[in-house]
């Protein structure tokens, strides 16, 4: 049992080594372009220093922003892989009836849904995890640029550390789980998808709160004490002395009617204008993607029970 089931898993593992390659190659080009431009606008030392690079960083990003803008599609990875590994995986065996051959060969139904089941989502992890660690190495060099790739940005976030591996496995048991309810590979491909995404993004909404932001005050017309530290800023809010909100960051200054600098900045004081920024730190990255893998490992446990529930008993 164990060594058909590899039989059958090794065009969708040859397929993903072969889509790591091309990504591999494509992550070492690109990689080796922007360090270049990195190195050679004088963006690199600027950033080292310590000094002012704003200018630097956003001819940076106009420059690389098709390339930049790519890591988008790789999020579609883990529903791809439910939808063509989890999908198929039983609802094809059923469609083709083969899965009564396999129990009338002294294979019990728990034995061979537990060697599909577990080969197949080994693969699968073991791709998002490969992938991972690709793009783990491609954003490097890039992640002290702006706050926008730093690990605790809403996309970045979701290929770095394990919770792509957590969305993988969750889609691979929403995929089999279709497929053994449905049992057609085509309607449970496209469950995988319809169910997929929105219980994704219902998830990502939460994450804001996994742990209680934290706020910093600063005054008005000054930088942020927070800038460029990689945090996740969710808001940015202007407030007078009475802690009324006036506004979010971009209104003009109340005070810019004044003539001179030193008036404006005398009024902000006298009028206690400020600004109040909520963000949640860089250092609770492992803390969130903590909290968000063991949401998905949990979904999965339940869908996957559901799955085998389902072939054990509702299966003829």
């Amino acid at each position: 049992m164990t060594r058909l089931t590899w039989r059958l898993a090794r065009p969708n593992i040859l397929a993903s080594l072969a889509l790591l390659a091309a990504l591999a190659l494509y992550a070492v080009l690109t990689r080796r372009a922007m360090t270049a431009d990195l190195d050679g606008s004088g963006l690199s030392a600027c950033l080292t220093s310590g000094g002012d690079c704003l200018s630097l960083a956003r001819d940076f990003t106009d420059k690389f922003n098709v390339v930049l803008n790519t890591h988008r599609l790789l999020l579609l990875v883990p529903l791809l892989i439910g939808m063509f590994w989890g999908g198929p995986l039983v609802a094809r065996e059923i469609e083709q009836g083969t899965h009564r051959l396999a129990w009338t060969q002294s294979v019990s139904r728990g034995r061979w849904l537990a060697t599909k089941l577990g080969i197949f989502l080994l693969g699968a992890a073991a791709v998002a995890a490969a992938l991972t660690q690709l793009m783990t190495w491609w954003f490097t060099p890039i992640e002290r640029v702006q706050d926008n790739f730093g690990r605790m940005n809403l996309d970045v976030f979701d290929f770095r550390g394990i919770v792509p591996v957590a969305y993988t496995v969750f889609a691979f048991a929403l995929g089999a789980a279709a497929g053994a309810i449905f049992k057609r590979t085509v309607p449970a491909m496209v469950v995988t998808l319809v169910a997929y995404l929105p219980i994704k993004i219902g998830v990502q909404t939460l994450r804001d709160q996994y742990l209680a932001p934290l706020d910093v005050t600063y005054a008005f017309g000054t930088s942020s004490p927070r800038l460029g530290s990689g945090d996740w800023l969710l808001s940015s809010e202007v407030v007078n002395r009475g802690g009324e909100v006036l506004g979010s960051a971009g209104v003009s200054n109340p005070c810019q009617a004044m003539a001179g600098k030193a008036a404006a900045e005398a009024c902000s004081v006298e009028n206690g204008y400020r600004f109040v920024d909520t963000y949640q730190p860089l250092s609770r990255f492992w803390s969130f993607q903590l909290i968000e893998s063991g949401i998905f490992v949990c979904l999965s446990v339940v869908v996957l029970a559901v799955a085998t529930w389902w072939i054990l008993r509702r299966t003829a």
